[in-house]
């Protein structure tokens, strides 16, 4: 007898090898271009993303959007993103939340969400993770990274908000560079 189990489609050499993409570019001070793309990539096909977008916040307090990388929407469904507009299976109000809370929003079936969370973008059987990238120094938003999937067949779990975290950290790192060294203090200043 064989017991068959629910288990989401994961390709985790993809997901690990996003993972290191971006901790080479710790490493390096700051991600090339290709290199943030590349670990999108990974990431996306390492959950089996439907549609995926990371889209960068402009500044602090903006809510200027500009997309970084993108899967399975179409360029005017990428604009629309930016201009902070819903596309179907993609919810801006799931991406503001992430933005402006700095919390990770998981939605493992959009057809009974939990809590406030309702959009019209998401009038299916669609599973949402969505996770902010914030800045280590300064805790600021500078970017938030959205993944969608079937809901029925390849729901996100807790095991992918685990993940999520730790790669969005270490996303955060590699986007805000190096840290500024401290100012030194003089010898025979500071001191009472």
């Amino acid at each position: 007898m064989s017991l068959k189990t629910n288990v989401p489609d994961r390709n985790y050499p993809a997901l690990f090898l996003a993972l290191d993409d971006v901790l080479e570019a710790v490493f390096e001070g700051k991600p090339r271009e290709e290199a943030l793309q590349a670990s999108f990539a990974d990431a996306a096909e390492g959950f089996g993303a439907e549609k995926a977008v990371l889209l960068g916040i402009e500044g602090p307090g903006s809510t200027r959007r500009h997309a970084l990388a993108h899967k399975g929407l179409a360029d005017y469904e990428v604009i629309a993103c930016e201009g902070g507009r819903s596309v179907p299976g993609v919810s801006t109000s799931c991406i503001g939340e992430a933005a402006e809370n700095g919390k990770i929003v998981l939605i493992q079936d959009t057809a009974r969400p939990a809590g406030g969370l309702v959009s019209g973008a998401l009038g299916g059987a669609y599973s949402v993770l969505c996770a902010p990238i914030l800045d280590p120094h300064g805790g600021r938003t500078l970017a938030v990274l959205y993944l969608q999937n079937d809901g029925v067949r390849n729901a996100f779990g807790e095991i992918d908000r685990s993940w999520i975290e730790v790669y969005a950290r270490a996303l955060g790192r590699a986007m805000a560079g190096p840290r500024a060294p401290a100012k030194a203090t003089p010898p025979g200043e500071g001191e009472s």
